[in-house]
């Protein structure tokens, strides 16, 4: 198509009146020639062509007011609130055409009653990316509007490392939700902001240092990481915490740098490192936080088994050949990770309650019970272990853990052929305590002696008083041994018959 040459302004109104054409491509070019031309009486004819059904019509009638220039800006900010979202677009294109001219205006626009108008003014200043507009855009990340301040951090993106200075300066302000937005805008400009970012970090305003720290830690700029990890010995906690939640962020990347901090001079940094490499759960840390369980701090072998158990499964295997330690120390605080981890560890703590060395069968008790109720079903399972010394322990470390779910295989325990199974099963039925006594009473009708014997004892353990009345039925037990427990039971639960 050849383009229409016209500058004689006779042709203003006939070319406006073409603008309406049925033809879609004499629209077209009666547009472009009005932008040509550029005379102001075009201006509203070529803003309502911004509804034109034609794409290129509308994209003519941008440019055409574009090339009018100044006399187009305040229509063009008018029609930002137009019910049309191609035409307040479209107006968003053709300011951002007409450029640094319309920026006064714009900025006059962030503060209009309409929200639509202070909306699209934020967003074409960000096209327009004129420094001026740095500041008023700032102040509009507190705008009521959640449109404008959208807008008005893209914008600042677009003008770029010019924002960030200024933006960095407001992130003392008061206003937590104005800092949230600035920490946005920084993060989107991104690397960029890295620097001046680490920099805010010595300022002495906390509210700085902490909004700093999260937007590294959104930006994940790796050599961001010395400057978080340093930021552990802060004073201030929020911030300390602020710098732990960065570096789960970056996750993987700074893992290592995070590994190196655990034999760091300064105890709070090591104390941080084990407590964010736990965060991250990166299995490369396990081997670094179990050397860490051999620390002479206290604090510091505490974080490091905190960290070992948010870590979970990667952990278990090299715990527990920790359980074999000759530092009691490591072997204790491989146990409290190992009960931490859970349910994980059960099947392979249960495997080491067969091993030869007694302190490592120890080590797996005292783990287990720790875990507690998800390793219940495990150990009742375990129960019927062909090692005596297996089911011993298993019956133990239920004791300890006292689900009621374990008081019927506990009751069918005091049938085992070993002494000592039936003896702990007594004692793992006296700490669960009342809850066993229905079955406990239920048991004492049992035709096996041996057995009987047992359950009173059991029932001496517990002293629940209603255990009163069918233990004086059971003096009248056909076995003399069975009479003998029952007089002591009664001796034990003590209390006056018939309460």
């Amino acid at each position: 198509m050849r383009p229409i040459r016209v500058k004689d302004e006779r042709a203003v109104e006939p070319l406006i009146a073409a603008s309406r054409d049925p033809d879609p491509e004499v629209r077209q070019n009666a547009v472009e020639a009005l932008g040509k031309i550029k005379d102001i009486r075009a201006i509203e004819p070529l803003i309502a062509a911004l509804k034109d059904n034609d794409s290129d019509v509308r994209w003519n009638a941008i440019w055409a007011l574009g090339e009018i220039g100044v006399p187009a800006i305040e229509p063009l900010v008018s029609a930002f609130r137009d019910e049309d979202a191609r035409v307040r677009e479209s107006a968003v294109w053709a300011l951002s055409e007409i450029g640094e001219p319309a920026v006064e205006r714009l900025i006059e626009s962030l503060k209009h009653a309409n929200p639509q108008i202070r909306c699209h003014a934020a967003e074409t200043l960000g096209e327009i990316k004129d420094q001026r507009a740095i500041d008023p855009l700032i102040g509009a990340l507190k705008d009521e509007d959640s449109r404008v301040r959208e807008n008005a951090v893209f914008s600042l993106r677009e003008i770029g490392v010019a924002s960030i200075a200024p933006l960095i300066s407001t992130l003392k302000d008061e206003d937590a939700r104005f800092r949230e937005h600035v920490v946005w805008a920084l993060m989107e400009i991104g690397v960029a902001a890295v620097e001046p970012l680490i920099a805010a970090l010595k300022v002495g305003d906390m509210r700085v240092r902490e909004s700093a720290i999260r937007a590294l830690g959104e930006i994940k700029d790796p050599s961001a990481i010395p400057a978080l990890i340093n930021s552990f010995k802060d004073e201030n906690p929020r911030v300390r915490e602020n710098a732990v939640a960065a570096l789960w962020r970056m996750g993987d990347l700074a893992v290592e740098p995070l590994i190196r901090a655990l034999s760091h001079e300064d105890a709070n940094i090591r104390y941080k490192a084990a407590e964010t490499l736990g965060k991250i759960k990166n299995p490369k840390a396990v081997e670094p936080l179990i050397a860490a369980l051999r620390e002479e701090d206290p604090r510091m072998r505490e974080n490091a088994v905190w960290a070992l158990g948010k870590i979970g499964s990667p952990a278990v295997a090299p715990l527990i050949e920790n359980l074999k330690s000759e530092d009691p120390r490591v072997q204790e605080n491989a146990v409290w990770a190992l009960g931490k981890i859970g349910s994980p560890a059960v099947a392979p703590l249960i495997e080491n309650l067969k091993d030869d060395n007694p302190q490592v069968r120890e080590n797996a008790v005292w783990a287990l019970g720790k875990i507690g109720s998800p390793a219940v079903e495990s150990l009742i399972a375990n129960l019927k272990d062909g090692d005596a010394s297996v089911r011993e322990h298993i019956i133990e470390i239920l004791g300890k853990i006292k689900d009621t779910r374990a008081i019927e295989p506990l009751i069918a325990a005091l049938r085992d052929e070993d002494p000592r199974v039936r003896e702990n099963a007594v004692w793992a039925l006296g700490k669960i305590g009342s809850p066993s006594v229905d079955l406990l009473i239920d048991a004492l009708k049992d035709n096996n002696t041996y057995f009987r014997l047992n359950v009173v004892a059991a029932l001496g353990k517990i002293k629940d008083t209603r255990a009163i009345e069918p233990l004086i039925a059971a003096l009248r037990d056909e076995d003399s041994r069975v009479r003998r427990n029952v007089a002591w039971a009664l001796g034990e639960i003590s209390a006056p018959y018939g309460t």
